[in-house]
């Protein structure tokens, strides 16, 4: 079926552009687009600002616009109409609601041609608070429980219709239509609780780690330098990180004729003298102490726990840091940097020469996630391969990978950790097109870390560099593209880079093969590696600090 129709607004204004010599050269080129015909076009679907309309009944407005569009756009079978299933909440033929001030809901029905969509409208008092029960969360990729999150509101009970839930990756945790949430793999994300016009949303953030960590360390937490004889003391332990599956230990005593221990941790004292106590873990951790045994008349016979706390013990677990010495000063070499000119990204502008000190001092990155700048991504972490397969669970072609990033690792002196949590960016968690196989020249080749893959076509260039250098399978993909960051990047024999911040500011030969201008691109990595690596709480993390003449060696916190 044909229709006469007026061609849209942009044919016409071309029209009118065009040149026109008197008024009936203009009127002919109206005439012309009014007798062009089109086919009809139908409507496909209708398409709203939100989910829902909310009308807050306690408000000075008891009505809104419901803002619907028919697409596409120039569809012929228009107008759109509108109903109301509920007489409290009334529509007309503009989509606009109106409520009689009832708290109520309605569902409105949208038309337009053969297209129908059911849409809701709540009227509801004003919602005068809207947050979650909590605001972080810890989960265990390992240990699949889900947990709860609840509507924290005035008032007190919502319409839980009103309330949309959705997760910023899926790939890290989902959350359902009630509040539930279930940890899908380690990373982080937020959930969100949105009500449905999108006028409030609420965030908790959620951190998947591994729950079946190796342990660390054991430490025996209240041991004491002396005992009575013929008396009992009961010692107790801590496994670290806490988060081991397998907590079990084992107590032993160098001497049991002068102290007895059981595997409960009691001691006794049998005999004067001094032995020492250990325990130790499932897999081989020890802490010990000597104890002596003194007679009951002894004058001194005071016992004095000798034990320092968890948090000191956990702190000394620590590696001291590697201080590297420059014979330069902090402020020649910040001045040499901002003569490079040096930006403030996030803000678009040219940086400060404050700014740029405060960026390349060391000290000023010695706590929370600034410290991870310095790790030391040519050594390794002690990460077993268990572990490492904990973590790479669910995430496509690299799932049970552990082994061949382990022997990657070690063959080119790469931190086990960064290789893998690298490759998992990169590959979108194992997902990715390179990841999954790209044929080229009838043979299938992958890229485990987006090697050559430039932005213009990250993935055809990606698989022809794969290709030439033979990753047809992910082993050869995860060892070949270990050895060129390797030779390229963290040990190169030119720019040995080995630290996010030698990758930025190059102390040892500055303004040269520097990755970015942006001032804080060291710490903003640092605090992507510090969000990765903190899913292996029984990792080993070396760290490599610069020391510029006349400053001083400073703990990391």
């Amino acid at each position: 079926m044909k229709k006469i129709i007026l061609l849209s607004a942009l044919i016409i204004s071309a029209a009118i552009s065009a040149e026109a010599k008197n008024d009936n050269d203009f009127r002919s080129k109206i005439r012309l687009a009014m007798v062009f015909s089109f086919d009809e076009i139908k409507t496909e679907d209708i398409i709203t600002p939100s989910t829902a309309t909310i009308i807050y009944t306690d408000s000075d407005q008891n009505s809104a616009d419901i803002g619907a569009l028919s697409v596409p756009i120039n569809s012929t079978d228009k107008p759109i109409t509108y109903s109301s299933d509920n007489p409290s909440i009334t529509v007309d033929d503009h989509g606009h609601v109106t409520s009689d001030g009832q708290t109520a809901q309605a569902n409105i029905t949208i038309s337009c041609g053969d297209i129908k969509k059911t849409y809701p409208v709540y009227a509801t008092s004003s919602i005068r608070k809207f947050a979650l029960s909590d605001t972080e969360i810890n989960m265990f990729a390992d240990m699949s429980e889900p947990y709860q999150l609840t509507i924290d509101s005035d008032p007190v009970s919502l319409d839980p219709d009103i309330i949309n839930w959705y997760s910023g990756d899926t790939s890290v945790a989902t959350v359902d239509d009630n509040g539930l949430v279930i940890p899908n793999g380690v990373g982080t994300t937020s959930i969100y609780a949105e009500l449905a016009d999108g006028s409030r949303t609420a965030k908790c953030t959620v951190y998947v780690g591994l729950y079946n960590v190796t342990t660390k360390a054991v430490f025996i937490t209240n041991a004491v330098d002396k005992i009575r004889l013929g008396a009992d003391y009961s010692l107790s332990s801590y496994i670290y990180p806490d988060t081991v599956k397998d907590k079990s230990v084992k107590w032993s005593s160098s001497d049991s004729n002068i102290i007895s221990v059981d595997q409960n941790g009691i001691i006794r004292g049998a005999e004067t003298g001094t032995a020492t106590i250990t325990v130790e873990s499932s897999n081989g951790k020890k802490d010990s102490f000597d104890i002596e045994v003194v007679p009951p008349n002894d004058k001194d016979t005071n016992m004095k726990v000798v034990s320092k706390s968890v948090s000191e013990r956990i702190a000394e677990l620590s590696s001291k840091p590697q201080f590297t010495k420059y014979d330069y000063t902090l402020n020649e070499f910040a001045e040499f940097q901002y003569s490079l000119s040096p930006v403030k990204y996030s803000e678009n502008r040219r940086a400060e020469k404050e700014e740029v000190l405060e960026a390349v001092s060391p000290s000023s990155h010695a706590s929370g996630y600034g410290k991870y700048q310095f790790i030391d991504l040519s050594q390794s972490n002690n990460v077993s391969v268990e572990t490492l397969n904990n973590y790479l669970h669910g995430k496509g072609v690299l799932e049970g990978k552990g082994q061949q990033f382990k022997d990657a690792a070690a063959a080119n002196n790469i931190s086990e950790l960064y290789l893998v949590t690298h490759a998992c960016l990169e590959t979108g968690n194992g997902f990715s097109e390179l990841a999954s196989g790209v044929d080229v020249n009838g043979t299938v080749v992958y890229n485990m870390f987006g090697i050559g893959a430039y932005d213009s076509n990250a993935v055809k260039y990606g698989s022809e560099y794969a290709y030439a250098q033979g990753w047809t399978d992910v082993d050869k993909a995860i060892s070949g593209g270990a050895a060129w960051i390797s030779a390229n990047y963290i040990n190169n024999s030119s720019y040995k880079q080995n630290t996010l911040y030698k990758m930025r500011w190059n102390p040892d030969s500055p303004g040269k093969h520097q990755y970015a201008t942006d001032i804080d691109w060291a710490t903003a990595q640092a605090k992507t590696l510090k969000t990765m690596f903190d899913s292996f709480p029984d990792a080993e993390l070396s760290y490599e600090i610069p020391l510029f003449k006349g400053e001083n060696e400073f703990e990391l916190k």
